[in-house]
């Protein structure tokens, strides 16, 4: 009788096993930051997590909102309303508090890099781009207005207060440009904190906000 057929082990999870969002999540970050938008497929991320590239599909609906859920494991949009709010032991300045929790993002080991390769694609690639767009009008600006009153003229303070700090981040971290660069992270806080607390807290008439 002729031996059994061997069969060549298969890797993935087991049929029938759940498939964590988590875990798609996490080989989709790792593989953006490392190959940018444009490079990153969703079978590569398949791969890395271990599971169908249909899977990936059905979870997610696009790369670019897969793309778009990614960013929120490096900018957590509820610690920079915390940031807003404040506790006891903050600093009592809402500009600095936001403008310190920002730069740790981009400053922190494990979300540097990741955050200099995704803002770079959403530089360089429309899709990654709307998915940015995305990602900053649905879950950043939402959180941050909404500690500040959550109409649309805490959603356009919100937008101002953003434009500083993603500006900032832009010439520091992803152009490099000196003498900005070159600064302290304590002085950018100093310089630019002044600018986002105007932006959140003084009078509208101040500041000339439009009737929304």
């Amino acid at each position: 009788m002729a031996p059994p057929a061997k069969t060549t082990g298969r890797r993935g999870r087991r049929q029938g096993e759940p498939v964590s969002r988590d875990v798609v999540l996490a080989a989709a970050k790792a593989r953006f930051a490392r190959d940018g938008y444009e490079k990153t497929t969703l079978r590569a991320i398949a791969d890395d997590a271990h599971v169908d590239a249909s899977m990936v599909l059905y979870l997610f609906g696009s790369k670019e909102r897969l793309f778009r859920e990614s960013l929120r494991l490096i900018i957590d949009p509820e610690v920079l309303a915390a940031a807003v709010s404040g506790s006891g032991g903050d600093e009592p300045d809402v500009g600095t508090r936001m403008v310190r929790a920002y730069l740790g993002v981009w400053e922190a080991p494990e979300t540097a890099s990741t955050m200099r390769a995704m803002l770079a694609s959403a530089t360089s690639n429309p899709d990654a781009l709307a998915a940015f767009r995305g990602f900053m009008q649905n879950y950043v600006l939402t959180a941050v207005s909404a500690e500040i009153g959550g109409d649309a003229q805490a959603r356009l303070r919100a937008m101002l207060a953003a434009s500083s700090l993603v500006g900032t981040a832009m010439l520091r971290y992803l152009m490099a440009v000196p003498p900005l660069s070159e600064l302290p992270t304590d002085d950018v806080v100093r310089l630019v904190a002044p600018t986002v607390t105007r932006y959140l807290t003084a009078d509208a008439d101040e500041l000339g906000l439009p009737a929304l």
